[in-house]
């Protein structure tokens, strides 16, 4: 993403298919992957594109559709790691950026709670109205009491973490009973990953530590005894950051695919089908607390 040279060695279990970064990069060598005036969680959002606009709307309307949203949910499924049911209970979000997901969950009537290790985007979602926010890793839900929340939100996050059974065992412990987990991350068995190996967009080495399949992320979840289910494939951008790549690594020659509406549209259709044929690049599994 940043056009930083660096080797790392990633393998892949012979029994379970998990996918990870061996060794670890160690925490002050990963620092200077999160570059905050750089990396995308953490931007500045100026004027709205086309999709984050349709994904507002369709986030406003999840668990009232109109027809107008049911229509849009037909060719564009961009709603991803919603709470099933609209408690309007607490709510934290893990790895909360600047606070975007934060601020429609808050409109939507969820009492809304925040952690992200980097100050500034912190600072950005204070701005936007947001109070319940705190720096740090996952090891900053210790900070809260058990049985707190009524759901938690890791959405592209949990590749990130160094040790996700430990989170995923924190995460449990803070969730009241029948809480609900919700976790989206990239699919480790997508046909794009199969196709473009090292050149996968979602690959996104040194910062995903460890890739999940549906079925390893269900692993992990039933191994914490707690109740999985199926996964949704929510894919967009993915096969445009994988031609760039492509094209940049094969052929030397620097392009922007990623950051063009056209080219994201034109390719967003195979995207979407791979989607209905399970084979998309990003994923979500809900779990409950039992």
């Amino acid at each position: 993403m940043f056009d930083i040279p660096s080797n790392f060695l990633l393998k892949k279990c012979s029994k379970c298919g998990l996918v990870f970064i061996d060794p670890q990069p160690f925490q002050k060598a990963l620092k200077k992957h999160y570059p905050s005036k750089s990396y995308y969680a953490y931007r500045k959002t100026g004027k709205k594109g086309v999709f984050e606009i349709l994904r507002e709307y369709l986030v406003m309307h999840y668990y009232s559709p109109n027809l107008l949203s049911k229509f849009i949910s037909t060719f564009i499924k961009n709603v991803p790691a919603m709470p099933s049911k609209n408690i309007k209970g607490k709510i934290l979000d893990l790895g909360c950026g600047t606070g975007d997901t934060l601020v429609l969950l808050k409109k939507l009537g969820w009492e809304t709670y925040g952690i992200d290790m980097d100050k500034n985007a912190l600072f950005m979602g204070k701005r936007k109205g947001l109070k319940n926010l705190r720096l740090g890793t996952y090891q900053a839900l210790s900070k809260y009491p058990d049985s707190f929340f009524d759901a938690i939100r890791l959405y592209h996050v949990i590749e990130h973490i160094d040790d996700p059974v430990k989170c995923v065992r924190l995460i449990k412990r803070k969730l009241k009973k029948n809480g609900e987990l919700i976790i989206g991350t990239p699919n480790a068995d997508s046909l794009l990953s199969f196709l473009f190996k090292k050149d996968w967009y979602n690959l996104d080495s040194p910062r995903h530590l460890f890739i999940f399949s549906p079925k390893t992320l269900k692993r992990l979840i039933k191994s914490e005894k707690m109740s999985a289910g199926s996964a949704e494939f929510y894919s967009a951008g993915g096969l445009p950051g994988s031609l760039q790549y492509y094209i940049e690594d094969k052929f030397g020659k620097k392009i922007d695919l990623i950051h063009k509406l056209p080219a994201v549209l034109l390719l967003y259709p195979l995207e979407w089908f791979l989607d209905k044929i399970k084979l998309g690049d990003v994923f979500t599994i809900k779990a409950i607390k039992r």
